[in-house]
């Protein structure tokens, strides 16, 4: 004879669908809001949200300093900033930096690492919406956003401009 190990009990069944809830609940219970958002977007296993985490790439620069004094500085000027290591997309493969004034240093909303593509954007959000700043000069393969020496454009009237005097430096390492 075979036994079954499923119960036909309704009241089993709403304990279990109470149980997946809850646990649920408290899985996302210390996250914010925005942290939220991103792990609906990217899967629990591919966003971390500890600033102590060591990825596979950029993982020595823990400050990021954003300067200009040319068109992004005129038309961007709160993505201006100084950004701290917040956390890693990609289970653990890219860093992602954060400002004082809840803007970041990301990979956009296409980026690939499957594909080797990155494309580094200062936005107010992880992923890349809404980004005021961005590199598309230098996406093929693993570039740091601080590696990046050149190319760096703002938005300005939904158009895109080149900034020679715009920098992304790593301002503190690990060792520092």
């Amino acid at each position: 004879a075979v036994v079954s190990t499923q119960s036909k009990d309704p009241d089993c069944l709403d304990m279990k669908f109470f149980l997946v809830a809850l646990l649920a609940a408290v899985a996302t219970a210390d996250l914010e809001k925005h942290q939220e958002e991103l792990v609906a977007k990217f899967g629990a296993k591919n966003v971390n949200f500890d600033k102590n985490v060591r990825t596979q790439f950029c993982d020595q620069c823990t400050e990021i300093t954003v300067t200009s004094t040319g068109g992004a500085m005129e038309h961007q000027p709160q993505r201006i900033a100084t950004y701290v290591k917040e956390g890693s997309l990609w289970e653990n493969m890219m860093p992602f930096w954060k400002s004082d004034n809840n803007q970041y240093i990301t990979p956009d909303p296409m980026s690939n690492p499957i594909m080797y593509y990155i494309k580094w954007v200062v936005s107010e959000s992880v992923g890349g919406f809404n980004a005021g700043l961005m590199n598309d000069a230098y996406t093929d393969g693993y570039n740091c956003p601080y590696e990046i020496p050149d190319q760096w454009e703002y938005e300005f009237q939904r158009q895109w401009f080149v900034d020679p005097t715009l920098k992304v430096v790593c301002t503190k390492t690990r060792e520092q």
